[in-house]
């Protein structure tokens, strides 16, 4: 019996949920592998885990474009390397803990924090416990990179590319994809959607997200959009944001159009087989979801740095609008439900940029590889 630890960062967002698809991906494929997930930072860090997402938050919320010009530079990292290096031998204690109670047969990380304490662990105890490092960005950054890290999954060509360049052997680098929930392989008819959630089946859909917390602008966003003078409906979903939640319940009766609206859920893969068009952040999961099910992808506001990465790459092949403003996210909705066959042309480019069973194939690498 196989043991696998994976190890995220924080309780919501992409980093947790690619964890948990890869998790739910090995049990699927051998219900017999025994796994344990952790949030590594809070696990080997319990008392600065607050701190690091006070101040991670407060700066991509508050001074965004700090935070973009120090994101991934080169003399950044060069800097930062040996304060990491000594921050990760803090951990160490617990960590050994961990691999000494669970004995892992091999470590998946999908957040560089975790993979980076695991790689440095490695060397100082010259462990040949195998290390996969599965990125959850279309552009990997250079706090992956670690002679220790035995395999990088990667979402694209481009991204091995960025690796090789960086000194990391090609055979090392896998392209698997982002790991999405092997669930986004089931299709459901619109019919039954419909039916179960009371959406119109006769109007065009938009579906707006923020993540798991309920990010970005969404508010703005919808009040701009019940502006249009076409006939559409629009999903909202929270996420955990409670404050965004009540504004929509508040109001439910005022609005022009049908506005349906969710907090925390575990059903988004039905939402988007209902809808046409998606507003949300740049995650790379969510992003990757969105592709998917192939639908029109509008991203307002990517965080600068591994958010305008993604968007950049994605721009590239033709598979995204960005927005820099609620006005345009109206305008660009606008555009796309008066020209369908716009819509079908962005709808067919995320279907070729998809890898809808990302999550099976890195479990099946994971086995294969174990074996």
């Amino acid at each position: 019996m196989k043991r696998i630890l994976i190890m995220h960062i924080s309780e919501f967002g992409g980093h947790k949920r690619a964890s948990q698809n890869i998790e739910e991906a090995l049990r699927f494929i051998d219900p017999a592998i025994k796994t344990m997930n952790i949030n590594g930072l809070g696990r080997l860090y319990p008392r600065s885990e607050k701190i690091v997402d006070l101040i991670y938050t407060t700066t991509i919320k508050r001074f965004p474009r700090i935070w973009g010009k120090v994101y991934d530079r080169h003399s950044v990292v060069r800097t930062l390397t040996p304060l990491m290096r000594l921050a990760n031998t803090i951990g160490f204690g617990k960590f050994a803990n961990i691999l000494k109670n669970f004995r892992p047969d091999a470590v998946v990380a999908t957040q560089a924090f975790p993979c980076s304490v695991t790689a440095e662990f490695k060397r100082k105890h010259n462990l040949t416990l195998p290390l996969f490092a599965v990125v959850t960005d279309y552009h990997p950054h250079r706090f992956w990179i670690h002679p220790c890290v035995d395999v990088y999954i990667v979402a694209c060509r481009e991204a091995k590319d960025t690796l090789v360049r960086e000194g990391v052997e090609e055979d090392k680098i896998k392209i698997l994809g982002i790991p999405i929930s092997y669930r986004f392989l089931d299709v459901y008819k619109k019919e039954d959607i419909a039916r179960e959630y009371g959406f119109d089946l006769q109007s065009p859909c938009v579906l707006i997200m923020g993540g798991g917390l309920g990010f970005g602008p969404i508010k703005d966003v919808f009040v701009e959009l019940n502006k249009i003078n076409l006939p559409f409906q629009v999903i909202v979903v929270c996420g955990k944001n409670k404050t965004l939640y009540g504004w929509f319940k508040k109001r439910r009766n005022r609005f022009r159009r049908p506005v349906f609206y969710f907090g925390y859920i575990d059903f988004v893969n039905k939402l988007m087989d209902f809808s046409d068009i998606i507003i949300t952040k740049a995650g790379g999961v969510t992003i990757s979801e969105a592709l998917s099910k192939e639908l029109g992808i509008i991203v307002i506001n990517p965080i600068p740095g591994q958010e305008e990465r993604n968007v950049e790459y994605l721009i590239k092949r033709k598979a995204i609008l960005k927005a820099d403003t609620v006005l345009e996210v109206r305008s660009f909705v606008e555009r796309l439900l008066n020209n369908r066959e716009e819509l079908a042309i962005f709808k067919q480019s995320a279907k070729e940029n998809s890898i809808r069973d990302s999550s099976l194939r890195i479990a099946y690498f994971i086995i294969d590889y174990l074996n």
